[in-house]
């Protein structure tokens, strides 16, 4: 399926050095990454005289499915995106910031650029690792914050103390532990359990209340320093045609990934404000956390981060783990400087360029593992 809107982005008149190039990706026309993120990207390389034209196919696989990263390699066609924490063994490195979906502060757009930087300007293992799998990598993001959804209000620390939640997994688990609540391990849909009367609350996305089943039976949503999904690869490359492109082309698209990443990170967080908004309209309560648990859960992040730092040699084979995170960390706050001024996507995008992209060596990128 082409979404119509995207395909042919830069038009068939453009200046390019390629042939019209296929992305595939396994997203609905109304996920943000494409709504938001694909769109802001063929946006802009409408305007980039030497980018390529791209159509979009809707049609890719799911983004956790290991085609999603073989297809691509194979050069089944030229650009794709893929949830790259779910290929721990191959790239560690995003796998371990998923991880610190925690880390640093509610900012998930200077997440999403700290995240890009790292993976492709200060770690030579990252990129490696995506040439052994025979693609680039180009842009990440993060999804939208994360709230918890719950019965009653839930906004203390004594309110956890006993609390059974259902939760992304990592580094949720291990927070709502330590902050005294009871983790459901088995994973299952939030309505069903709510339902059931096996949780009180779960830590998701404000999304989740579009379901019948969770909205049935929250009454109280808490906007705390949750976190969000991290690592992800929204803009991915295949190593092949990535090096049939000239450097301008390169550069072009590199261009255009700058306003992708933003538009994906924007678009999540719009969507889920937006959805927060309805609910209060129709009667649910947004709770702010009293100091005690803003307390408790600064924290708990402090000592999970230190955990995810001591345990990623065992876990994931990263000796450099400490000197990542901690790199990692700089880059947020940096990021999260840079964007505070920024309005709209032109100058957030601005921002992404001048810090990433305008350093990445077109000449070399993408190819010094002799793909």
């Amino acid at each position: 399926m082409i979404l119509a809107a995207l395909a042919g982005a830069a038009g068939a008149d453009a200046a390019t050095d390629a042939p019209v190039a296929r992305a595939h990706v396994g997203y609905g026309a109304d996920h943000p990454l494409v709504q938001s993120g694909w769109r802001a990207f063929a946006e802009r390389l409408k305007q980039e005289q030497a980018g390529p034209a791209v159509d979009l196919f809707l049609n890719g696989p799911p983004p956790d499915d290991p085609a999603a990263i073989e297809n691509l390699g194979r050069g089944d066609y030229a650009f794709g995106a893929a949830a790259l924490p779910a290929f721990a063994q191959a790239f560690p490195y995003s796998a371990l910031i998923s991880e610190l979906g925690l880390a640093g502060g509610d900012n998930e757009l200077a997440a999403a650029a700290a995240a890009t930087e790292i993976l492709a300007l200060d770690c030579p293992g990252c990129r490696g690792a995506f040439a052994a799998k025979r693609i680039v990598f180009l842009g990440g993001y993060s999804a939208a914050r994360y709230v918890l959804l719950s019965r009653a209000r839930a906004n203390s620390p004594a309110a956890f103390r006993g609390l059974a939640a259902l939760t992304p997994g990592g580094a949720w688990d291990r927070i709502i532990a330590r902050l005294g609540g009871v983790v459901k391990e088995e994973y299952a849909d939030a309505g069903d359990l709510f339902a059931k009367g096996e949780i009180g609350a779960a830590i998701t996305t404000p999304m989740e209340l579009s379901n019948p089943d969770v909205w049935a039976h929250v009454r109280h949503a808490l906007a705390a320093p949750l976190g969000a999904y991290r690592g992800g690869g929204a803009f991915l490359a295949s190593a092949g045609y990535w090096r049939s492109l000239s450097p301008a082309a390169r550069r072009a698209v590199l261009n255009a990934v700058a306003d992708g990443v933003v538009g994906a990170v924007w678009g999540f967080q719009n969507m889920a404000d937006a959805s927060l908004r309805a609910a209060a309209a129709h009667g649910l309560t947004i709770d702010a956390p009293t100091p005690e648990l803003m307390e408790a859960i600064r924290a708990a992040v402090a000592a999970d981060v230190a955990l995810v730092a001591a345990t990623a040699p065992e876990r994931f084979g990263i000796v450099d783990a400490p000197a990542f995170l901690e790199r990692f960390l700089l880059l947020y706050e940096k990021f999260a400087v840079l964007l505070s001024e920024a309005r709209d996507v032109t100058a957030a995008a601005n921002v992404l360029r001048q810090e990433i992209f305008d350093r990445i060596d077109v000449a070399r990128y993408g190819l010094e593992f002799g793909q």
